[in-house]
């Protein structure tokens, strides 16, 4: 049994999971912004106050 494999053995390079890991993060960071820009522009546009009279809520 000279050919024994070791047991914990990493499948993955860290400079790929590091890459990896910023490209996530940064299109999540992207898209958290333009989503908050999106939904501004939604409060901006809708009037509540006449959506809710209109509904007798």
């Amino acid at each position: 049994m000279a050919d024994q494999k070791p047991l914990f053995k990493a499948p993955y390079d860290i400079k790929d999971v590091s890459a990896l890991f910023a490209i996530v993060a940064f299109v999540l960071i992207i898209a958290a912004i333009v989503g908050n820009n999106l939904f501004g522009l939604f409060q901006q546009t809708v009037n509540f106050g006449l959506l809710f009279r209109g509904l007798n809520l």
